[in-house]
Protein backbone atom coordinates (compact mmCIF):
# COMPACT_ATOMS: atom_id res chain seq x y z
CA UNK A 1 0.00 0.00 0.00
CA UNK A 2 1.07 3.42 -0.93
CA UNK A 3 2.10 5.53 2.26
CA UNK A 4 0.08 8.91 1.84
CA UNK A 5 0.67 11.79 3.54
CA UNK A 6 -2.48 11.94 5.51
CA UNK A 7 -0.99 8.41 6.79
CA UNK A 8 2.43 10.43 7.92
CA UNK A 9 0.40 12.85 9.68
CA UNK A 10 -1.73 10.66 11.34
CA UNK A 11 1.45 8.87 12.83
CA UNK A 12 2.90 11.88 14.16
CA UNK A 13 0.17 13.36 15.85
CA UNK A 14 -0.12 16.52 13.06
CA UNK A 15 -1.58 17.86 10.70
CA UNK A 16 -1.26 16.84 6.65
CA UNK A 17 -0.42 20.29 6.02
CA UNK A 18 2.46 20.38 8.48
CA UNK A 19 3.69 17.43 6.83
CA UNK A 20 3.72 19.32 3.56
CA UNK A 21 5.85 21.97 5.27
CA UNK A 22 8.15 20.00 6.55
CA UNK A 23 8.74 17.59 3.41
CA UNK A 24 8.72 21.10 0.64
CA UNK A 25 10.35 23.54 3.75
CA UNK A 26 7.76 25.94 3.02
CA UNK A 27 7.65 27.41 6.17
CA UNK A 28 9.20 27.03 9.65
CA UNK A 29 8.14 24.00 11.73
CA UNK A 30 9.66 23.80 15.31
CA UNK A 31 12.44 21.26 15.16
CA UNK A 32 10.35 19.01 17.94
CA UNK A 33 7.32 18.88 15.52
CA UNK A 34 9.93 18.35 12.43
CA UNK A 35 10.94 15.32 14.32
CA UNK A 36 7.78 13.52 15.10
CA UNK A 37 7.16 14.33 10.98
CA UNK A 38 10.94 12.65 9.73
CA UNK A 39 10.16 10.29 12.71
CA UNK A 40 7.19 8.61 11.15
CA UNK A 41 8.29 8.91 7.19
CA UNK A 42 11.01 7.05 8.24
CA UNK A 43 8.83 4.70 10.32
CA UNK A 44 6.65 4.23 7.53
CA UNK A 45 9.02 4.23 4.33
CA UNK A 46 7.71 7.39 2.76
CA UNK A 47 8.84 7.60 -0.81
CA UNK A 48 7.68 11.01 -2.35
CA UNK A 49 6.05 11.27 -5.54
CA UNK A 50 8.40 12.76 -7.77
CA UNK A 51 6.69 12.84 -11.21
CA UNK A 52 4.21 14.68 -9.46
CA UNK A 53 6.58 17.43 -7.90
CA UNK A 54 7.75 17.75 -11.60
CA UNK A 55 4.11 18.29 -12.83
CA UNK A 56 3.97 20.77 -10.44
CA UNK A 57 6.85 23.18 -11.50
CA UNK A 58 8.97 21.62 -8.51
CA UNK A 59 11.27 20.31 -10.12
CA UNK A 60 12.60 16.35 -10.31
CA UNK A 61 14.92 16.59 -7.60
CA UNK A 62 17.43 15.06 -10.42
CA UNK A 63 20.66 16.03 -11.17
CA UNK A 64 22.98 14.18 -14.14
CA UNK A 65 26.42 14.02 -14.10
CA UNK A 66 28.87 14.06 -17.15
CA UNK A 67 32.24 12.30 -16.53
CA UNK A 68 34.54 11.00 -19.25
CA UNK A 69 36.35 8.19 -16.96
CA UNK A 70 35.16 7.52 -14.09
CA UNK A 71 37.51 4.75 -13.29
CA UNK A 72 39.81 7.85 -12.46
CA UNK A 73 40.03 7.58 -8.47
CA UNK A 74 39.84 11.48 -8.13
CA UNK A 75 36.33 12.23 -10.20
CA UNK A 76 35.20 8.46 -8.54
CA UNK A 77 35.74 10.94 -5.10
CA UNK A 78 34.37 13.89 -6.60
CA UNK A 79 31.22 12.11 -7.37
CA UNK A 80 30.85 10.49 -4.58
CA UNK A 81 31.52 13.67 -2.74
CA UNK A 82 28.62 15.47 -4.63
CA UNK A 83 25.96 12.30 -3.82
CA UNK A 84 27.04 12.67 -0.27
CA UNK A 85 25.94 16.17 -0.16
CA UNK A 86 22.81 15.73 -2.15
CA UNK A 87 21.42 12.86 -0.64
CA UNK A 88 20.96 15.00 2.31
CA UNK A 89 18.51 17.52 0.22
CA UNK A 90 16.76 14.57 -0.91
CA UNK A 91 18.23 14.62 -4.66
CA UNK A 92 19.10 11.48 -6.72
CA UNK A 93 21.80 11.38 -9.36
CA UNK A 94 22.30 10.15 -12.60
CA UNK A 95 26.22 9.63 -13.61
CA UNK A 96 26.54 9.33 -17.76
CA UNK A 97 29.76 8.51 -19.66
CA UNK A 98 29.12 11.36 -21.83
CA UNK A 99 29.69 8.85 -24.93
CA UNK A 100 26.70 10.27 -27.30
CA UNK A 101 25.76 14.22 -26.02
CA UNK A 102 22.87 14.03 -28.20
CA UNK A 103 21.31 10.69 -27.09
CA UNK A 104 21.92 12.39 -23.26
CA UNK A 105 20.42 15.63 -23.93
CA UNK A 106 17.30 14.28 -25.23
CA UNK A 107 16.71 11.95 -22.32
CA UNK A 108 17.91 14.79 -19.97
CA UNK A 109 15.16 16.63 -21.47
CA UNK A 110 12.66 14.29 -20.86
CA UNK A 111 13.04 13.24 -17.64
CA UNK A 112 12.77 16.89 -16.75
CA UNK A 113 16.26 16.65 -14.86
CA UNK A 114 16.85 19.55 -13.08
CA UNK A 115 20.82 20.08 -13.50
CA UNK A 116 23.58 18.37 -15.32
CA UNK A 117 27.02 18.92 -14.16
CA UNK A 118 29.70 18.40 -16.89
CA UNK A 119 33.06 17.17 -15.16
CA UNK A 120 34.52 16.26 -18.87
CA UNK A 121 35.10 18.61 -21.20
CA UNK A 122 32.59 20.02 -24.32
CA UNK A 123 33.64 19.53 -27.28
CA UNK A 124 32.73 22.18 -30.04
CA UNK A 125 30.53 20.32 -31.76
CA UNK A 126 28.42 19.37 -28.54
CA UNK A 127 27.93 22.76 -27.43
CA UNK A 128 24.13 22.92 -29.26
CA UNK A 129 23.25 20.62 -26.93
CA UNK A 130 24.19 22.82 -24.01
CA UNK A 131 21.99 25.24 -25.53
CA UNK A 132 19.01 22.52 -25.70
CA UNK A 133 19.75 22.03 -21.95
CA UNK A 134 19.36 25.52 -21.14
CA UNK A 135 16.26 26.03 -23.51
CA UNK A 136 14.63 23.66 -21.76
CA UNK A 137 15.08 24.90 -18.20
CA UNK A 138 17.94 23.03 -17.00
CA UNK A 139 21.34 24.44 -15.27
CA UNK A 140 23.93 23.62 -16.31
CA UNK A 141 27.59 23.61 -14.55
CA UNK A 142 30.77 23.16 -16.66
CA UNK A 143 34.70 23.75 -16.32
CA UNK A 144 35.77 27.67 -16.78
CA UNK A 145 36.96 26.44 -19.92
CA UNK A 146 33.39 26.70 -21.57
CA UNK A 147 33.16 30.35 -22.85
CA UNK A 148 29.71 29.82 -24.48
CA UNK A 149 26.39 31.19 -23.03
CA UNK A 150 28.69 32.27 -19.98
CA UNK A 151 25.58 34.59 -18.26
CA UNK A 152 23.34 31.47 -18.03
CA UNK A 153 26.22 28.84 -16.64
CA UNK A 154 28.08 28.34 -13.73
CA UNK A 155 31.43 27.41 -13.36
CA UNK A 156 33.56 25.28 -11.21
CA UNK A 157 37.08 24.11 -11.84
CA UNK A 158 40.55 23.73 -10.39
CA UNK A 159 43.70 25.87 -10.86
CA UNK A 160 45.61 23.13 -13.24
CA UNK A 161 47.09 25.49 -15.08
CA UNK A 162 48.91 26.91 -12.09
CA UNK A 163 49.95 23.82 -11.11
CA UNK A 164 51.81 23.68 -14.20
CA UNK A 165 53.33 26.75 -13.82
CA UNK A 166 54.18 25.78 -10.01
CA UNK A 167 55.41 22.83 -11.06
CA UNK A 168 57.85 24.14 -13.65
CA UNK A 169 59.31 26.45 -11.32
CA UNK A 170 59.55 23.91 -8.91
CA UNK A 171 61.56 21.68 -11.34
CA UNK A 172 63.60 24.59 -12.41
CA UNK A 173 64.65 25.34 -8.94
CA UNK A 174 65.44 21.47 -8.67
CA UNK A 175 68.10 22.72 -11.14
CA UNK A 176 66.14 20.85 -14.42
CA UNK A 177 67.10 22.95 -17.41
CA UNK A 178 64.87 20.44 -19.99
CA UNK A 179 61.12 19.93 -18.34
CA UNK A 180 58.80 18.23 -20.42
CA UNK A 181 55.58 17.58 -20.15
CA UNK A 182 52.99 15.10 -20.96
CA UNK A 183 49.61 16.55 -22.64
CA UNK A 184 46.93 14.46 -23.28
CA UNK A 185 45.16 17.20 -25.11
CA UNK A 186 45.63 18.58 -28.74
CA UNK A 187 47.92 21.54 -29.21
CA UNK A 188 44.96 23.36 -30.46
CA UNK A 189 42.65 22.56 -28.08
CA UNK A 190 40.69 25.25 -25.82
CA UNK A 191 39.45 22.76 -24.04
CA UNK A 192 42.31 22.75 -21.52
CA UNK A 193 45.16 25.86 -19.91
CA UNK A 194 47.71 23.16 -18.72
CA UNK A 195 49.42 23.49 -22.16
CA UNK A 196 48.99 27.27 -22.42
CA UNK A 197 50.24 27.53 -19.54
CA UNK A 198 53.45 24.91 -19.79
CA UNK A 199 54.54 26.91 -22.88
CA UNK A 200 54.43 30.57 -21.25
CA UNK A 201 56.26 29.13 -18.31
CA UNK A 202 58.92 27.99 -19.91
CA UNK A 203 59.03 30.45 -22.55
CA UNK A 204 59.36 32.96 -19.34
CA UNK A 205 62.26 30.49 -18.07
CA UNK A 206 64.04 30.40 -21.64
CA UNK A 207 64.16 26.94 -21.25
CA UNK A 208 62.68 24.35 -24.50
CA UNK A 209 59.35 23.38 -24.51
CA UNK A 210 58.49 19.81 -25.17
CA UNK A 211 55.23 18.06 -25.21
CA UNK A 212 53.34 15.54 -26.50
CA UNK A 213 51.09 16.33 -29.50
CA UNK A 214 48.25 13.57 -30.02
CA UNK A 215 45.92 13.99 -33.26
CA UNK A 216 43.27 14.00 -31.05
CA UNK A 217 42.56 14.46 -27.44
CA UNK A 218 43.01 11.43 -25.40
CA UNK A 219 41.65 9.98 -22.08
CA UNK A 220 44.44 10.73 -19.31
CA UNK A 221 45.23 7.33 -18.09
CA UNK A 222 47.54 4.94 -17.13
CA UNK A 223 47.65 3.58 -21.00
CA UNK A 224 48.48 6.73 -22.14
CA UNK A 225 50.74 7.43 -20.24
CA UNK A 226 52.80 4.98 -21.32
CA UNK A 227 52.20 5.63 -25.02
CA UNK A 228 53.05 9.22 -24.81
CA UNK A 229 55.96 8.86 -22.67
CA UNK A 230 57.57 6.66 -25.37
CA UNK A 231 56.93 8.88 -28.33
CA UNK A 232 58.37 11.95 -25.84
CA UNK A 233 61.52 10.44 -24.54
CA UNK A 234 62.12 9.25 -28.21
CA UNK A 235 61.96 12.80 -29.80
CA UNK A 236 64.06 14.65 -26.90
CA UNK A 237 66.42 11.61 -25.20
CA UNK A 238 67.98 14.76 -23.06
CA UNK A 239 64.83 15.21 -20.86
CA UNK A 240 65.61 14.99 -17.05
CA UNK A 241 61.75 15.82 -15.64
CA UNK A 242 58.32 15.08 -16.77
CA UNK A 243 54.88 16.55 -15.49
CA UNK A 244 51.93 14.38 -16.48
CA UNK A 245 48.85 16.21 -17.24
CA UNK A 246 47.42 14.42 -14.04
CA UNK A 247 48.55 11.59 -11.77
CA UNK A 248 47.49 9.00 -13.65
CA UNK A 249 49.65 10.06 -17.14
CA UNK A 250 52.56 10.86 -15.07
CA UNK A 251 52.13 7.15 -12.92
CA UNK A 252 52.02 5.81 -16.55
CA UNK A 253 55.07 7.56 -17.66
CA UNK A 254 57.22 5.93 -14.89
CA UNK A 255 56.00 2.58 -15.55
CA UNK A 256 56.98 2.76 -19.19
CA UNK A 257 60.19 4.59 -18.05
CA UNK A 258 61.21 1.95 -15.53
CA UNK A 259 60.48 -0.84 -18.67
CA UNK A 260 62.45 1.08 -20.96
CA UNK A 261 65.41 0.76 -18.05
CA UNK A 262 65.45 4.50 -16.70
CA UNK A 263 65.59 5.06 -13.15
CA UNK A 264 63.01 7.24 -11.07
CA UNK A 265 63.90 9.70 -9.93
CA UNK A 266 68.17 9.04 -11.05
CA UNK A 267 67.54 9.69 -14.87
CA UNK A 268 63.98 11.09 -15.00
CA UNK A 269 61.95 13.14 -12.18
CA UNK A 270 58.32 12.57 -12.51
CA UNK A 271 55.55 15.03 -10.96
CA UNK A 272 51.65 15.05 -11.08
CA UNK A 273 48.57 16.91 -10.97
CA UNK A 274 45.29 15.51 -8.89
CA UNK A 275 46.83 14.00 -5.65
CA UNK A 276 45.03 11.00 -5.88
CA UNK A 277 45.53 8.08 -3.32
CA UNK A 278 47.30 6.00 -5.82
CA UNK A 279 49.65 8.28 -6.17
CA UNK A 280 51.64 7.50 -2.55
CA UNK A 281 51.23 3.97 -3.20
CA UNK A 282 53.88 3.86 -6.61
CA UNK A 283 57.42 3.38 -6.18
CA UNK A 284 58.61 6.14 -5.87
CA UNK A 285 56.33 7.95 -4.31
CA UNK A 286 54.99 10.55 -6.87
CA UNK A 287 55.32 14.21 -6.30
CA UNK A 288 51.76 15.77 -7.08
CA UNK A 289 50.01 19.05 -6.77
CA UNK A 290 46.84 17.49 -4.92
CA UNK A 291 43.03 19.21 -5.14
CA UNK A 292 40.60 17.88 -2.15
CA UNK A 293 37.92 16.31 -4.60
CA UNK A 294 36.07 16.02 -1.60
CA UNK A 295 35.57 19.51 -0.75
CA UNK A 296 35.49 20.37 -4.36
CA UNK A 297 32.23 18.09 -4.61
CA UNK A 298 30.51 19.74 -1.83
CA UNK A 299 31.34 23.07 -3.54
CA UNK A 300 29.41 21.43 -6.94
CA UNK A 301 26.46 20.49 -5.19
CA UNK A 302 26.48 23.37 -3.60
CA UNK A 303 26.54 25.88 -6.75
CA UNK A 304 24.17 23.22 -8.42
CA UNK A 305 21.64 23.06 -5.30
CA UNK A 306 21.58 27.45 -5.98
CA UNK A 307 21.18 27.20 -9.61
CA UNK A 308 17.94 25.13 -9.22
CA UNK A 309 16.32 27.03 -6.16
CA UNK A 310 17.60 30.92 -7.32
CA UNK A 311 18.95 30.29 -10.67
CA UNK A 312 21.92 32.12 -9.11
CA UNK A 313 25.15 32.11 -11.70
CA UNK A 314 28.35 31.32 -10.13
CA UNK A 315 32.26 30.71 -10.23
CA UNK A 316 34.92 28.72 -8.34
CA UNK A 317 38.62 27.68 -9.11
CA UNK A 318 39.66 25.35 -6.75
CA UNK A 319 43.47 25.98 -5.45
CA UNK A 320 45.54 23.20 -5.30
CA UNK A 321 48.32 22.17 -2.65
CA UNK A 322 51.77 20.35 -3.75
CA UNK A 323 53.03 17.22 -1.81
CA UNK A 324 56.38 16.86 -2.34
CA UNK A 325 57.77 12.89 -2.62
CA UNK A 326 60.48 10.62 -3.93
CA UNK A 327 59.73 11.30 -7.89
CA UNK A 328 62.18 14.70 -7.97
CA UNK A 329 65.87 14.92 -7.62
CA UNK A 330 67.83 17.74 -7.47
CA UNK A 331 70.63 18.18 -10.19
CA UNK A 332 73.60 19.56 -9.28
CA UNK A 333 74.71 22.95 -11.29
CA UNK A 334 78.00 23.32 -12.97
CA UNK A 335 80.13 26.03 -11.51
Amino acid sequence: MKVSRAMIAKEAGVTPTTVTCVLNNTRPVSEKVRKKVMDAIDKLNYVPDIAARTMQGKGSKQICIMVDNIKNPFFAELVYSIEAEGIKKGYFFSICGKMDMKTYAAHIIARKIDAVYFCSEIQSDEVKYVRQLLDNGIKVLTSLKFKYYESEISHIDMATGDAIINAVKYLYGKGHRNIAFLNTFTENSNLDDRLPCYKKITEELGINATFSNPEKSLIANIENGERLFETLIAKDPEITAIIGINDLVAIGGIKRAKELGYGVPEDISFVGIDGIELSALITPPLTTYKSDASALGKEAFGILYNMIETSEVSSYNHRMEMIERESVRELRREG
